[in-house]
This record gives C-alpha cells, sequence and structure tokens, in this order.
C-alpha cells in the first residue's frame, strides 16, 4: 500500500494543532525503571519502525496500540473501528471470519494511533492500519474525520484479509475507489463529484497531463505533475458508477467475488471484465462520456 498523505484541506486544520510535550525531574536518587519499547505488525508491512507503550487496548476485532494516546481515546477508537468493520462485514454479507487470512503469527486487525510521529498518514497494510491524529478530543469535527478514516482504511484491511497477501491485487483506482466511497457513506468530511461542471473542469485542469485525468488510466502509478490528492475524488466517481443503480448497477457481492478471484491468482482485469461486464480498456475509454451521462441530472 503506498504512502498515504493526509493533505484535504480539513484534515490541514486538524494536523495544525501542535502537541507540546514537557518532562519533570525526580530529585529521588533512584532511576526509574523504564520498560523496554514495543513493535507491533506495522514494523513489519510498513517502513515505520515506532514503538508503542506497551498498553495496547484489546476491543472485539482490533488491538489498538499508540505512541503517547491515552487510555480513554484508545478505547473509543476502538469503539469507532469495532462498528464501521461490523458495518463493513454487512455491506458485503459476509459472514465466515474464519476465511480471513490474517499475516502469520496474528489473528486480530492491529490499529497504531500516531499522535506524536512527525510524519502525518493514514496507511493501511495486511493485517492493520496507521491512523494520525493530533488531538485527543475526537468530538466534532475530528469524530467524522476518525470515522471516515476508519472506514476508508478497514475497507483495505478487509480486501487484505480476502486476499490474504502484503500487495493487493487491484489497481490503484479500483482499491481507492472503493474505500473512499465506503468512508463518504457515513461521512461528508470528503466531497464527492457531483456534477458535469465538476468533471469538465478537471479534464480541461489536466489537458496536459497523460491520461487527461482519466481515474482508469492509474492502474499502479499517478502520471508525473498529477494532483494525487484529486484523483481520489474521481476514483470514488469510477466506482461510485459501477455499484449505482442508475450506473452499471453491480452489487458489493460483485466486489467480493473480484477479491476472492485475485486469492485464488485470477488477474484483476479478467475478473473486472467477468464481474462488472465491461473491460478495464473499454471502461477507460469510455469513462469521460460515461460519466457526463451519468452526472448529467447534477449539471
Amino acid at each position: 500500500m503506498k504512502r498515504r498523505l493526509i493533505n484535504n484541506k480539513i484534515y490541514l486544520l486538524i494536523f495544525s494543532q501542535l502537541i507540546f510535550l514537557t518532562t519533570g525531574c525526580d530529585d529521588n536518587s533512584t532511576s526509574p525503571i523504564i520498560p523496554l519499547p514495543e513493535r507491533g505488525s506495522w514494523t513489519i508491512y510498513t517502513p515505520y519502525d515506532w514503538f508503542h507503550d506497551g498498553k495496547p487496548y484489546q476491543s472485539s476485532y482490533c488491538t489498538i496500540y499508540s505512541d503517547v494516546a491515552s487510555q480513554e481515546l484508545k478505547q473509543q477508537l476502538g469503539a469507532i473501528a469495532d462498528q464501521r468493520f461490523s458495518q463493513i462485514l454487512q455491506l458485503f454479507n459476509f459472514q465466515r471470519i474464519s476465511d480471513f487470512r490474517y499475516p502469520p503469527n496474528y489473528s486480530k486487525i492491529e490499529i497504531y494511533v500516531n499522535r506524536n510521529h512527525p510524519e502525518s498518514i493514514n496507511w493501511a497494510y495486511w493485517g492493520g492500519f496507521i491512523f494520525t491524529i493530533r488531538t485527543s478530543d475526537i468530538s466534532g469535527i475530528y469524530y467524522d474525520y476518525a470515522v471516515y478514516t476508519f472506514r476508508h482504511e478497514l475497507e483495505h484491511v478487509f480486501e487484505f484479509l480476502i486476499e490474504g497477501r502484503e500487495v493487493l491485487g487491484t489497481e490503484v483506482w479500483f482499491k481507492e475507489g472503493i474505500a473512499v466511497h465506503i468512508g463518504c457513506m457515513e461521512s461528508n468530511i470528503f466531497k464527492t463529484v457531483e456534477t458535469v461542471s465538476e468533471l469538465e473542469a478537471w479534464i480541461s485542469q489536466n489537458q496536459k497531463i497523460p491520461g487527461q485525468g482519466n481515474p482508469i488510466a492509474i492502474h499502479h502509478d499517478y502520471p508525473a505533475g498529477s494532483n494525487r490528492d484529486q484523483y481520489y475524488k474521481y476514483f470514488e466517481l469510477a466506482v461510485r458508477y459501477l455499484l449505482d443503480s442508475n450506473g452499471m448497477g453491480k452489487s458489493y457481492q460483485d466486489v467480493l467475488n473480484l477479491f476472492y478471484d485475485l486469492r485464488n491468482g485470477i488477474s484483476f482485469s479478467d475478473s473486472f471484465e467477468n464481474h462488472f461486464g465491461i473491460s478495464i480498456n473499454d471502461y477507460e475509454a469510455d469513462f469521460y462520456d460515461l460519466m457526463r451521462s451519468y452526472l448529467g441530472d447534477g449539471r
């Protein structure tokens, strides 16, 4: 999973807060016993070799770790995680929990709550994800941010657990599109594309970019000079069209079947065409015309 920077305007508001840490001196001559730092799965499957405080919180589906987050915050986030993961399972009508393929020696989702590390990232990997938040208060806008991010990242984790491997088999536009789409079901913190005028403005802005901003062209890498943040809106639009009854009218069962195909060694392109009734090449070639028609009523 490639690094996901938090660049949304609302995220910038959240991360503009500063964390001030203080240390104190103790006149007692007895040296304190300093516990050995501990690590988790994120040190295996991401570049971040971060310690945690040795006080994980156990929820039903997850183990919540952090550098300095309070137990209260861990508990609150554990409740958010359990509820949103349950919703994802219901969305896919998925009951075969024993069918999940966790990484070796793991049996629960691991979430690392990053409070003080300078990297402002949310990053899903096989078996868990990193969640960055700079405040201990998750009410109001911070709650909306947490809900969206947990739904988004837990959708990635769900796919990882179905495919059962370190690198996902879906193309960038699809795996990010389904994650954004599911994240937006409960939160409006991420603004989606709703009008033809937005679409035309995007096409105009990307005239000199290879693919002219076509999200289906983002199979693995982004073209040089492109706006990665804005692409996420069009990834979501591409997946929304596939699932909307006013679009192609496909189902989450089709998405799940695709995940299982990848697990069983079928290519993404073959599985996509089989379950969604259109080849990736044709979807890319016709994308803008399809979206003009789809968004037409919201001009």
